[in-house]
């Protein structure tokens, strides 16, 4: 029977998550060790909070079966989603990988279904249904490695939170992979967080110390982004929604169908930098200032600040995926990709 199971390498990166890890990564690989033909392929992206200790001490078994090959890096400052992702498949060895959440749960059986996926069908690759799974599955993607490798893997350039996983699928598919979704709920659950957790060992939330709300129209909001660094970056948000309103007292509500509730007017920021006294200067010499204009809010609101800071992160990387698909060029990242230096623990 081994020799009709394809090989599959279930590939997990963590940083600063092992809490996380602690629930999931034995379950998961207790749930499928049966299958026979495959690999756990585990990256410490520089963890701190006891990942290596708990790996080498209570994960030891799995290393010594070969079944779990564990790798460390000590470069990364900061989390980085599809550099990450890039240096722990890059280490895979099997003719499948599949991107597996540090917060999810695999089910047990998903290796088997998985196998049974690709001997159905040739040129495909899986992907989650998003009717049936939580935001914190939407990671979950299976491919072949040449494809992987064809593609020089997740795009680097979108070093923010989010979409990077839609944007290898859309990549896929340009190479004429087909997509099949994963569809049963029981390989498709995760553990529970807020968005401050997905953030939390990211660049882009430690580095913004302030952000203001200007409302302009009933559908398009300024919102200015004070960084640690002073610098701003500015942007105004469309509600695609009510796009076409003239006022609150003929609000037009569209009922088209829209990819997202929210776009960047003209998917342009304008920057600037921001002085003590609050004054912002923008590089066209338009000046502004927070004090004295009562129409700019600071947001104060503890979740009202937090999904902004998601809202900053995603729409970086959104826009980015949009001009891959533009471009139609499938390839990204120069060679080499997913760079960085490694010890390697199996």
């Amino acid at each position: 029977m081994k020799a009709n199971k394809r090989s599959i390498s279930f590939c997990t990166v963590c940083m600063n998550r092992t809490n996380f890890l602690k629930q999931t990564l034995p379950r998961n690989i207790e749930d499928n060790l049966a299958y026979g033909n495959l690999e756990f392929v585990v990256l410490n992206y520089n963890s701190t909070d006891g990942m290596h200790e708990w790996i080498m001490g209570e994960m030891a078994r799995y290393i010594d079966l070969g079944i779990l090959k564990y790798i460390r890096t000590l470069e990364p400052q900061y989390f980085l989603w599809s550099h990450s992702k890039n240096v722990v498949a890059k280490q895979a060895k099997n003719d499948i990988i599949c991107n597996v959440d540090a917060d999810n749960f695999m089910g047990k059986g998903f290796a088997e279904y998985i196998n049974t996926q690709f001997h159905e069908e040739n040129d495909i690759y899986l992907a989650v249904d998003k009717q049936r799974a939580t935001k914190d599955c939407y990671g979950r993607i299976g491919m072949a490695r040449k494809d992987f490798n064809k593609l020089r893997g997740y795009d680097e350039s979108m070093d923010m939170y989010g979409f990077e996983d839609f944007d290898l699928a859309n990549r896929l598919e340009m190479l004429g992979r087909k997509k099949k979704l994963i569809d049963k709920k029981e390989f498709l659950t995760a553990v529970t967080h807020d968005d401050d957790e997905r953030l939390k060992n990211q660049n882009q939330k430690n580095r913004i110390k302030k952000i203001y709300l200007r409302h302009e129209t009933p559908s398009i909001s300024e919102l200015l982004y004070v960084l640690n660094s002073n610098e701003v970056h500015q942007c105004k948000v469309v509600e695609n929604r009510t796009y076409g309103s003239k006022s609150i007292e003929n609000l037009f509500i569209d009922r088209d169908t829209f990819d997202y509730e929210y776009r960047i007017l003209d998917n342009s920021w304008a920057f600037g930098s921001y002085t003590q006294n609050g004054s912002i200067l923008f590089k066209d010499l338009k000046a502004l200032n927070l004090i004295s204009d009562p129409n700019y809010l600071e947001i104060l609101d503890a979740k009202m600040y937090s999904s902004l800071v998601m809202f900053h992160s995603e729409i970086k990387n959104r826009i980015k995926m949009k001009k891959n698909m533009a471009l139609g060029q499938p390839v990204v990242n120069n060679n080499p990709f997913g760079e960085c230096e490694i010890e390697i623990f199996n």
